[in-house]
């Protein structure tokens, strides 16, 4: 009452009375909670796909920049917060939104721009909690694409620390694994075919186009590569990649191979491409779920009131 009672003498035009001190508590309150001021989100959705369709609409992206992340910065304001006073797990899905927006939007720009009834739609995510975001504390939101196949487009998210660890790592606070799909209308618009209107991958081998492959084609007659990207999956992507290299560079030595553009080559993307669906194809699994709801009957169902 002491703090309340000092307000009430602040101004020179007389104390401030109650109502005014209220209006100034909720306005701060306002402020540093904006972020989940209503509208607040679809400000955010907007102003991602501003930024990148009409700001970077010159700004394309190339198979260099098919794997690679995008990042957003954020904090966790106090509306955020759970009754242990760290960020509630159900509040990561609206940061989500907002950066995979970032990065659909910057690798298929084209297509969304030419394509004007094509849409993406989210079909799943799958999220785990690793450590706490503190009250106010700033983190980075970093995602990349992880794979895809005939249908779907796996997008793994990581929220991690600003601050660096004295290895020079970073916490990372969750791992976000989202499965989308593209779409015309009820047609469903396989995954290779946007990337490549986008320019996001090189030419198809000639050999894997008269096969139709949907996997990665051989790079040579003994089939080194082909096997490389489908046993890719149980090592890390430093390791297939740099087997890789040792194979594609015994057969390829010249300059252009070094640049970004060109070290991306179709069988570079495919063994990456595998990788990453080894990884995402347990959330196929997760697909049977829709078969384990049950009516109550045989146990009790208890229903509590309509709100809580």
């Amino acid at each position: 009452m002491a703090v309340f009672s000092k307000l009430l003498q602040l101004t020179p035009t007389g104390p401030l009375g109650w109502g005014t001190i209220f209006k100034i508590f909720f306005v701060f309150m306002a402020l540093i909670n904006i972020k989940n001021i209503p509208l607040t989100w679809h400000f955010r959705f907007y102003r991602s796909l501003f930024h990148h369709l009409l700001r970077r609409r010159s700004l394309h992206p190339t198979p260099s920049h098919l794997f690679s992340p995008i990042s957003s910065t954020s904090r966790s304001p106090l509306y955020e917060c759970d009754l242990n006073l760290h960020k509630s797990n159900s509040t990561y899905f609206s940061d989500l939104d907002i950066a995979r927006t970032h990065l659909i939007c910057h690798l298929i720009k084209r297509s969304l721009r030419t394509r004007r009834s094509l849409y993406v739609a989210l079909a799943g995510v799958t999220c785990l909690f690793r450590r706490e975001i503190k009250p106010f504390e700033k983190y980075e939101i970093v995602s990349r694409l992880l794979g895809w196949d005939g249908k779907w487009v796996w997008v793994v998210s990581h929220f991690v620390s600003i601050k660096k660890e004295k290895d020079g790592s970073r916490k990372i606070f969750a791992s976000a694994l989202s499965k989308y799909v593209f779409k015309m209308g009820r047609i469903t618009v396989k995954p290779e075919e946007i990337f490549t209107e986008c320019q996001l991958l090189p030419p198809r081998p000639i050999e894997s186009s008269a096969s139709g492959a949907e996997v990665a084609p051989a790079a040579n007659g003994n089939g080194e590569i082909k096997n490389l990207a489908n046993g890719g999956a149980h090592k890390s992507e430093k390791e297939v990649l740099a087997q890789l290299d040792a194979a594609i560079t015994a057969t390829d030595t010249t300059a252009a191979a070094m640049c970004l553009d060109a070290y991306w080559t179709w069988e570079r993307i495919e063994a990456e491409r595998a990788r990453g669906c080894e990884i995402a194809k347990s959330m196929l699994g997760l697909d049977l779920l829709e078969h384990e709801i049950r009516s109550g009957d045989e146990e009790g169902l208890t229903k509590v009131g309509r709100f809580y």
